[in-house]
């Protein structure tokens, strides 16, 4: 006698997030817009506070130059009110995204963006 064929399908496994169709787990609309703006501010941060380092180095270098402390201090300000925006929306982009940014990017952002605010209390503090 032949064996008797099984009209039961195999099941699938089915994750307990919805996905795009390719596995990969879908985010809403909602947390891709604030994880946008907490890279954005990262990013943002990041290069503010690479200007007020090549600011302080050129009026340290050139200490003629009227303009480059005030620009310096200026990028300095910018880059903590950027730091305290992107510090202030990464427990938001934690909390509501459903994949996490890699433990690496976080550090990476969470040290650029309390970089300047570190060193604007330790002047203000400072001698």
């Amino acid at each position: 006698m032949s064996k008797q064929r099984s009209t039961r399908r195999p099941r699938k496994q089915t994750a307990n997030r919805p996905t795009n169709g390719d596995g990969d787990p879908h985010e809403e609309r909602s947390a891709e817009a604030i994880t946008i703006a907490w890279t954005a501010s990262v990013t943002g941060v990041f290069l503010a506070d690479l200007v007020t380092i090549a600011a302080h180095f050129y009026a340290r270098s050139n200490p003629e130059s009227k303009t480059a402390p005030p620009f310096e201090a200026i990028m300095l300000l910018t880059a903590c009110v950027m730091g305290l925006a992107s510090l202030a929306l990464l427990p938001i982009v934690w909390r509501v995204s459903r994949l996490k940014p890699p433990l690496g990017i976080v550090v990476f952002a969470t040290l650029v963006a309390a970089a300047p605010i570190v060193v604007t209390l330790a002047r203000l503090v400072g001698p």
